[in-house]
């Protein structure tokens, strides 16, 4: 296929190792120099992503979505701690939860996969860390996989 003007625009190298073993890969974009980032994982097992309660400075939302043709087919359960206090939500649908900056979160905990689902964080920010009391802790964006903007 002959190249086009526009191919800069496309990022392959979206695959990358997952931060949530046992599944093996994330897909992983973030829009250089915005407050954009989407990481995919594909969850098909009950799973505990053994993040400690945090908070981050921007805000976040999570996406839930069925890896059927019927995105309403959605057949699994999570649970996300919210909140000081660690107050629990369900979800057993699909969703999105959205996680204002500042509000405490985590962990997530997926009880039951009898369908597998992606689990789908944006977190609003060209830079990832959080906050773990009073702790800032940096993740920083890998930055090799950001696409090369060309003018």
């Amino acid at each position: 296929m002959a190249e086009s003007k526009y191919d800069y625009l496309k990022t392959t190298e979206i695959v990358r190792d997952s931060i949530y073993p046992p599944f093996i890969g994330m897909i992983y974009f973030a829009l250089k120099d915005s407050n954009f980032q989407i990481r995919f994982t594909h969850v098909n097992e009950p799973y505990e992503m053994k993040e400690d309660a945090h908070k981050h400075d921007f805000d976040e939302v999570f996406a839930f979505v069925p890896c059927t043709e019927d995105l309403r087919a959605y057949d699994a359960e999570s649970e996300i701690y919210i909140g000081e206090s660690g107050e629990k939500i369900i979800i057993n649908q699909t969703c999105t939860v959205h996680i204002p900056a500042g509000l405490v979160h985590c962990p997530i905990i997926h009880k039951r996969v009898d369908t597998p689902f992606f689990f789908v964080n944006c977190p609003i920010t060209p830079e990832y860390s959080a906050f773990i009391g009073e702790e800032k802790v940096d993740y920083p964006v890998d930055k090799e996989i950001l696409p090369d903007w060309k003018p």
